[in-house]
């Protein structure tokens, strides 16, 4: 008798079909998890990142300077020179 897994790949036995699911699963599970991680450590940076051009402003409005050295993402530097 042969077994066929959810994504149609065909097993010999029923444990191995089993096996081959669970695994499947697990590697789902852990890569939704990692997505999770990896978006909010990006929603931290974006906040933390939002926080400084705050800051800078302030700075730049009260003392009438413009910092200079600070962490500028490629995006923003790419945008800067296409304008």
């Amino acid at each position: 008798m042969r077994y066929l897994s959810d994504d149609g790949k065909v097993f010999d036995t029923d444990r191995a079909c089993y096996e081959y699911e669970q695994r499947i699963k697990k590697e789902k599970e852990n890569e939704e998890k990692l997505e999770k991680e990896r978006q909010s450590r990006l929603n931290s940076i974006n906040k933390k990142y939002e926080d400084l051009q705050r800051d800078i402003a302030e700075y730049k409005k009260d003392y009438g300077t413009k910092l200079e050295g600070y962490f500028t993402p490629f995006h923003e530097l790419l945008m800067m020179l296409y304008r």
